[in-house]
């Protein structure tokens, strides 16, 4: 079996910092059929993913807000994105032609050397110390930070809802070598899972992972179609064997 691979594209200085949430907090945004994954009992992440995106020839800075999730019955593994930020037109040409929740904002980043600021509205929203690994608050030493980090890191399939129907979109790409990185400031109240997020956390989460340089390949998003209980197909999606 066979997919079509549309776009290849090149992400730089991706940063995703993270935030543990309980599970229900979380189940309750998500469209069926899909369902939270987590790093301990009742216990999930959402997070703000930060970066410099370069697609169809034009770089930009991007955000996005997500979570990870799989299907009911463990297959389909991967990351579910509420809304996505660039710094570029491109956002209502993505959103006109697939309807995916990209939009346009003013948004930056700069890195000089092991300072890395990202801002929204002139506003730094992250602040991480690229030469420093990240400590573990006390408050979050019973969670599995190995876990935390293979989650985030680690995002085979991107789920939207495209038109409000729900949609996956296939990402390629070569092992993801994440390192964690000190956190200076971060501020992730203008997000929509920050519902989720007690607001005294705000400026505590459980880690900050960095990746210097990810290029990779994506497929189009297709509607997700179901067939026989709850079990999801996804036409021209699937790899070689089967579900994820």
């Amino acid at each position: 079996m066979t997919y079509d691979i549309a776009v290849k594209a090149e992400l730089e200085h991706l940063a995703i910092i993270s935030w543990p949430v309980e599970v229900e907090a979380v189940a309750a945004m998500l469209p069926d059929p899909l369902v939270p994954r987590t790093i301990a009992k009742g216990v999930t992440l959402v997070s703000m993913a930060l970066m410099q995106d370069t697609m169809f020839g034009e770089t930009f800075a991007q955000l996005n807000e997500r979570t990870y999730v799989q299907l009911p019955d463990g297959t389909g593994k991967g990351a579910f994105f509420w809304r996505s930020e660039v710094s570029s037109a491109q956002a209502l040409v993505v959103r006109s032609l697939v309807g995916a929740p990209e939009f346009a904002s003013p948004i930056r980043m700069n890195v000089d050397g092991d300072d890395y600021v990202f801002r929204r509205d002139e506003k730094v929203i992250a602040r991480l110390d690229l030469g420093r690994t990240g400590e573990v608050l006390e408050r979050h030493g019973d969670l599995d930070l190995a876990r935390a980090v293979r989650l985030s890191s680690r995002a085979p399939v991107g789920y939207t809802l495209n038109w409000g129907r729900l949609c996956a979109t296939r990402v390629l790409r070569s092992r993801v070598h994440a390192r964690r990185v000190a956190i200076r400031r971060i501020d992730p109240s203008f997000m929509r899972p920050a519902i989720a997020i007690e607001p005294s956390d705000y400026g505590a989460p459980l880690l900050a992972l960095y990746v210097r340089r990810t290029p990779f390949w994506v497929d189009v998003p297709r509607p997700l179609s179901v067939g026989g209980g709850d079990r999801i197909f996804w036409p021209g999606l699937l790899p070689p064997g089967g579900p994820l």
